[in-house]
């Protein structure tokens, strides 16, 4: 049944504008240093961010039933590279993005409002976030190309 295959990708759609797009959006608030926007951006940000989990792992679950519910074949070659791309996105993004948000607004909570604290600085300038900020967009190119083209089959 094709519709578990649109299902699939309309979550994973989903799941990945709403990784992204806060992800991005609030590194940028981050940048201005204005305290008062990052903890109100960081806050109206959290319950998306909370869902992108969620998302995910419907979008991987309905990735499954549409690989059966399809005839295809778990192993071919461009479903194992979507499997470890997915698994290498869980393992970049999991213990940085959520993790770094959650620093960034306790330490936002406790910071002035004029001038952001050394601690709250620190993290707004974490080195991991710029490098996220370059991989996301390649992680994406890479599925999608991989979905499209299938590479090896």
């Amino acid at each position: 049944m094709r519709i578990f295959i649109f299902l699939h990708i309309a979550v994973m759609f989903a799941a990945v504008a709403a990784a992204l797009g806060p992800a991005y959006l609030l590194q940028r608030i981050g940048r201005s240093m204005d305290v008062p926007a990052i903890r109100r951006s960081f806050a109206l940000a959290a319950p998306l961010v909370s869902a992108v989990p969620i998302l995910y792992g419907i979008g991987a679950a309905l990735g499954v039933v549409a690989i059966f519910t399809n005839g295809l074949n778990p192993f071919a070659p461009f479903l194992l590279i979507a499997y470890a791309l997915f698994l290498l996105a869980g393992f970049v993004f999991a213990p940085v993005n959520g993790p770094w948000q959650k620093r960034v607004t306790q330490l936002a909570a406790l910071s002035a409002d004029q001038v952001p604290s050394p601690e709250l600085n620190a993290a707004l300038r974490d080195p991991r976030m710029a490098a996220v900020a370059w991989f996301d967009p390649l992680l994406v190119l890479a599925f999608i190309f991989d979905m499209v083209v299938k590479p090896f089959s």
